[in-house]
């Protein structure tokens, strides 16, 4: 597989972000696959050519088990049972010394002062010595039920797409 897109949801805004990205490298001639967290194991990660990783804003970066369990219970048929996130899911990557490439994205409430999920991304998959192959990406979303703000799926579509000819060139 080209490129992996693995993301955390809550509402379903976040799927539907990682789901256009990879319509997008498919479009760009990349053979892609998107991958809930729970489905995503260290090694399937490594595989990729490509790791992109997204998840929802919570409280000004990535959810933590109480902001998770504070979303979870307003969603049909979890009953707050809530497995781990992209945070805790980056601590278990080997690390790659930089000979793996990846991409981070965020869906975020539209204000400055939201903060952003993406960063915190970019810190974890550095830190296992990946190389960022673009800058982060936030979608936004109207409110943290969704929906997305409009043009945004058109927008992972296209970054999606970006992504994918960023695998196609040299590895620097």
């Amino acid at each position: 597989m080209d490129v992996a897109v693995v993301y955390e949801t809550h509402y379903g805004q976040t799927h539907e972000v990682a789901t256009a990205i990879a319509e997008g490298a498919r479009q760009a001639g990349a053979d892609a696959a998107v991958l809930a967290l729970t489905e995503v194991t260290p090694e399937l990660a490594e595989r990729a050519g490509l790791l992109v990783v997204g998840a929802p804003t919570h409280v000004l970066g990535m959810s933590r088990p109480w902001t998770r369990g504070k979303a979870h219970p307003q969603e049909v048929g979890t009953q707050g049972e809530v497995p781990d996130g992209v945070r805790e899911w980056l601590a278990t990557l080997p690390a790659v010394e930089g000979q793996w490439r990846a991409a981070a994205f965020d869906t975020r409430l539209p204000s400055t002062l939201a903060g952003g999920a993406s960063h915190g991304i970019v810190r974890g998959l550095r830190h296992h010595g990946f190389t960022l192959v673009a800058d982060p990406e936030g979608f936004v979303v109207e409110e943290a039920e969704g929906p997305l703000r409009e043009g945004k799926t058109e927008r992972a579509r296209a970054w999606g797409a970006e992504l994918a000819r960023a695998l196609a060139a040299p590895h620097s």
